[in-house]
């Protein structure tokens, strides 16, 4: 049984169609990215399995039973989405933005959550009493991730995480979300970066105008010559 299960999902802005008779799923323990030219529609799929956006129709299940309606039982569930951009809050330590995103925990396990993610990320530990507006771009990357793995989700959607930031951060951010799955924390990851995507994941999806237009391995994606042509320059 998939851990989620998106099935005919269907969304409109307006009279704008987002998504047409989108299926993706993601069984535990696996890397599953969605890749696709900017207005396909990859973030709309994010923001509907995380209840920020309405379907049209369609089904979202998640450990065989339908996503709950409201976002924060949706996190209670397990499913936490880290936002394109960032979003950390500028004006708080990097301390109190881990403790924001703790706050379904208390005492002694909320302790436990920070330490967990400055194991992971020993650069926000150093850091901790600094303000996050005062970190590089990558830093507030890892932050934002790290935010979300507060709430100790079962599976986290990562929306652009390498948008903005140079090559070598990028490495080292891939880099961080293969360890992440190792620990047990399925990723569906939304990403424009196809090369980088396909090369992490175990199943991939092409989106194009809101539409699943190719599916497979990421293996058999980096070599479709389809996929190649259209989002590995070659």
């Amino acid at each position: 049984m998939a851990l989620l299960k998106v099935t005919d999902l269907s969304v409109s802005y307006g009279h704008i169609d987002a998504l047409h008779h989108v299926s993706v799923e993601a069984n535990e323990g696996e890397i599953v990215s969605i890749i696709g030219s900017n207005g396909a529609g990859k973030t709309t799929i994010l923001r509907t399995i995380s209840g920020l956006v309405k379907a049209k129709g369609g089904t979202i299940e998640f450990q065989g039973e339908p996503v709950p309606k409201q976002p924060h039982k949706i996190v209670q569930k397990g499913i936490v989405h880290v936002p394109e951009g960032r979003r950390t809050f500028s004006g708080l330590t990097i301390r109190d933005n881990l403790l924001v995103g703790g706050y379904l925990y208390k005492g002694k396990e909320l302790e436990e959550r920070l330490e967990e993610q400055y194991k992971l990320f020993p650069i926000l530990e150093e850091r901790k009493n600094q303000f996050a507006g005062t970190l590089s771009g990558g830093e507030q990357q890892m932050l934002a991730i790290a935010r979300g793995l507060m709430a100790k989700p079962k599976i986290l959607l990562l929306d652009e995480p390498s948008m903005g930031l140079a090559p070598l951060i990028v490495n080292q951010v891939f880099d961080i979300i293969r360890r992440i799955r190792d620990t047990g924390v399925t990723i569906l990851l939304v990403e424009q970066n196809a090369r980088k995507a396909l090369g992490i994941c175990d199943k991939a999806y092409v989106l194009e105008n809101g539409r699943i237009n190719i599916s497979g391995t990421g293996d058999e994606l980096m070599h479709s010559d389809v996929v190649r042509k259209a989002y590995l320059g070659g």
